[in-house]
Order: structure tokens, then sequence, then C-alpha cells
């Protein structure tokens, strides 16, 4: 027999290709098969979405490290997860507004030009940081982590941090509207302390020294993209200052 994939001959005791890893049992696409492998993606144990995450929740570092150090099968991937939950953010961000709560009808229109763009492309915003933050993880560990160990790392940590945005930040600040900055706030500081814990956890390394350095990639990075949100201003002040 012959895998339907690659073309390499196997058995009919064989489960998988040996060369391109695909099931041999390849029977015509039904609806149940399709619902199947819809939910197999997400729930089967060598690669659980919704297993990783309460693991990114505990022992975010620790993850980060297993999958860098080969365990590849064991969570589901850091990359899919970062872009499922940020596309989840980005929709519910624009859906209600959120970035723009606070600007009222007062404000300049330049300014509301930023944050309904930030309402729309939450997404932009977020993928920016990750190579940024991941960046600032190599140079600030750069004997014990390199930028694509790094890409990992903030990864994992950004999806999670997305998805806490969106299902405890995002519906905190549509019901206390009034407390908006004080939520927003928190939710950056929460995170930088989460970055900073991660870096240890996956360093295995709690001094003191190693959980500043992971609180001021954050704050590096912070200060860069508010940067460029207030050259965003700018710009759009001076296109159109009306």
């Amino acid at each position: 027999m012959e895998c339907l994939n690659c073309g390499k001959e196997f058995t009919t005791s064989d489960n998988y290709c040996s060369a391109c890893g695909q099931n041999t049992s390849t029977a015509r696409m039904s609806t149940e098969h399709a619902v199947h492998q819809f939910f197999h993606a997400f729930t089967h144990t060598d690669k659980g979405f919704f297993d990783l995450i309460p693991q990114l929740l505990t022992k975010p570092g620790i993850v980060a490290r297993d999958y860098n150090e080969g365990k590849r099968k064991t969570y589901f991937s850091p990359f899919t997860f970062l872009l499922l939950i940020v596309a989840v953010s980005t929709i519910l961000v624009a859906y209600n507004n959120f970035m723009s709560m606070p600007t009222g009808d007062g404000q300049p229109y330049q300014v509301k030009l930023v944050t309904n763009f930030l309402d729309k492309h939450f997404n932009v915003v977020v993928l920016f940081g990750i190579p940024l933050m991941a960046y600032f993880t190599s140079l600030f560990f750069r004997k014990r982590i390199n930028f694509a160990e790094g890409l990992v790392l903030i990864s994992y940590v950004s999806g999670e941090r997305s998805l806490f945005f969106a299902f405890v930040v995002l519906p905190l600040g549509v019901i206390f509207k009034d407390y908006w900055y004080l939520i927003v706030y928190s939710y950056l500081a929460i995170f930088m302390l989460y970055l900073s814990w991660a870096c240890s956890q996956y360093l295995n390394d709690y001094t003191l020294k190693t959980r500043l350095k992971g609180a001021l990639i954050f704050v590096v990075s912070q200060c860069i993209i508010s940067l460029m949100i207030s050259i965003a201003v700018f710009i759009s002040y001076k296109i159109n200052p009306s």
C-alpha cells in the first residue's frame, strides 16, 4: 500500500506513514470524521489547546523551556496558540470599542483616530510586541536564550496574556467604565510580574536580578510601543489638525 500523502509504501500493520507521519487510514471524509478532527486538534493529549491554558497559568516558563528542549508533541504550538487567542481578542476589542472608552466626545480628533485604529487593529499592537520582547529577552539573557527561543517564550506568555485580557480585563472594563484606566494599568502590572515569573521559571533562576530583567523586558518594550503610538498621534495631528 502507498501513503496517499507522500507515496511511500507501508504495510497493513502500520498505523502511520514512516516518512510523513500521516494516518494510514484515509477513508473518504465524512461529517463525523470532520467533527472528530476538529475537536481532536484542540483536545488531543499530545497537543491539547485547552490543556495548555491552565499549564501556562501555573508554569509558563517550564512549558516554553520544554518546548524549546524538544518536547514539541507534548504542547500545542506557541505560534498557533498566540494567533488564535489574538484573533479572538481582536474581535472582542473591536466589537466593544474598548480602547476608545475613556476618550469621550471632547477628545481631539487625532486621538480618536489612534484609539479607533487600536480598536480595529488590536492584533497589530500585540503582534508587534512579540518580536520586540523576544529581542530584549535574548539581549538580557543572551548567554542562555537566543532570539528564536525567546519567541517561543514570549508567544506563550503573550497568548495567555491576551486570553486574560479578552475574558477578564475587557468585561471588567465594559462593566466598570469609570475605572478604565485603573483596570488597564493593573492589567499591565500583572503581565509585567507574570513575564518576570515566566523568565525565572524558564531559567530556573529565581534571583532578584533575573526577576528584574524579566520585568525590564516588558518595561522597555512597552516604552517603545508607547513611543510608536505617540508618533502615530503626532502624524495624524499634522495630517489633519482639525
